[in-house]
């Protein structure tokens, strides 16, 4: 245990940090990242619908919210949380739209199989108008709008008054925006947003995130003046949930193997 550097769940990330710990998400070991489109029923659906009930009592003054999603390092889970977070967001009749707002290693473009001629960079260099970068999916209530061409200087494309405008545009119409940016870790592209952003998720995976890199976090936060900052614990061992679940909400049962 004492050579073991992972954390390896909960106990462990209230014992290194502060920051309050909103929700947990199970494995996934289905083969697609959409699982709340594809797997509805699964236990790893039914964690999301607990963690989006919880962002509810957040900032609940807020009509629009906008919710930034990062990670201290890449592998963390941002963009598979930010893609099924905004899914089940949008399940219960509520406009959202999800912002890949991670332009130095875009993924979300690949599990929605969508244009990658534009996105936010192109719309941030005035190549695109609004209407022209939002993307529909197979759910009337999720719009996206990818990163776009990978550009040569994505923290100065976000530090523009046009991303603020674009909050405030997408605001008239979405109740909730979700953000999936870079690892707040690494780079400053994570922080610029996340100042911008009504509530912030920090993602912490099970049996990958080291202690020292939860041990951090706080630092980063008082370091960049975030605010509003949750932790969601990925990959969480679901054993004693799925008996739960197993005893008390049988009709979930054919999606836990």
């Amino acid at each position: 245990n004492l050579l073991n550097d992972k954390i390896s769940g909960k106990n462990d990330v209230k014992r290194l940090c502060k920051i309050p710990i909103l929700g947990s998400i199970t494995h996934n070991n289905k083969s697609t990242n959409l699982v709340v489109f594809n797997h509805p029923k699964s236990a790893i659906s039914e964690s999301l619908r607990t963690l989006r009930t919880n962002i509810q009592y957040l900032s609940s003054d807020k009509k629009q919210k906008i919710i930034c999603i990062s990670s201290s390092i890449s592998g963390e889970g941002k963009s598979f949380c930010s893609i099924n977070l905004s899914s089940i967001l949008a399940t219960t009749n509520n406009k959202t739209i999800l912002i890949g707002a991670d332009m130095r290693k875009p993924k979300i473009f690949d599990d929605f199989n969508l244009n990658v001629e534009k996105g936010l960079s192109s719309y941030l260099i005035g190549a695109y108008n609004l209407k022209e970068i939002t993307q529909k999916t197979k759910n009337e209530n999720l719009d996206i709008i990818i990163s776009g061409p990978i550009p040569p200087n994505p923290a100065e494309l976000l530090e523009k008054p046009l991303m603020d405008s674009l909050l405030e545009e997408l605001k008239k119409k979405y109740k909730y925006i979700v953000i999936d940016t870079p690892p707040i870790g690494l780079v400053t592209d994570g922080q610029i947003l996340m100042n911008k952003s009504d509530i912030n998720l920090l993602m912490v995976r099970e049996n990958y995130t080291t202690k020292d890199m939860v041990a951090n976090i706080e630092e980063i936060t008082q370091k960049n003046n975030l605010n509003n900052l949750n932790i969601v614990l990925n990959d969480a061992n679901s054993y004693n949930s799925k008996y739960g679940y197993k005893y008390g909400y049988g009709y979930y049962e054919e999606d836990f193997n």
